[in-house]
């Protein structure tokens, strides 16, 4: 769709922006939108990260995080 600017805390950069149908599966749950704007995330080389899940998703269900590693999101 184009570049949008992106603050991090360490710059400032132009990044892509896409037009997705996003379908994310927390266990038995399945968080599904269309139509969805996306910003190119490109992690850190070396980083466990595959994703960068916003607040503006997150905030559509609860999530619940464990300080053992385990999470659950419920819509």
């Amino acid at each position: 769709m184009g570049l949008r600017q992106m603050i991090s805390a360490t710059q400032v950069a132009p990044v892509n922006v896409y037009l997705v149908d996003l379908a994310i599966p927390f266990g038995a749950a399945t968080f599904f939108r269309q139509g969805t704007q996306v910003l190119e995330f490109t992690p850190p080389q070396g980083s466990p990260f595959q994703l960068l899940l916003g607040r503006d998703v997150i905030c559509l269900g609860i999530l619940t995080l464990s300080f053992d590693g385990h999470y659950s999101f419920s819509l």
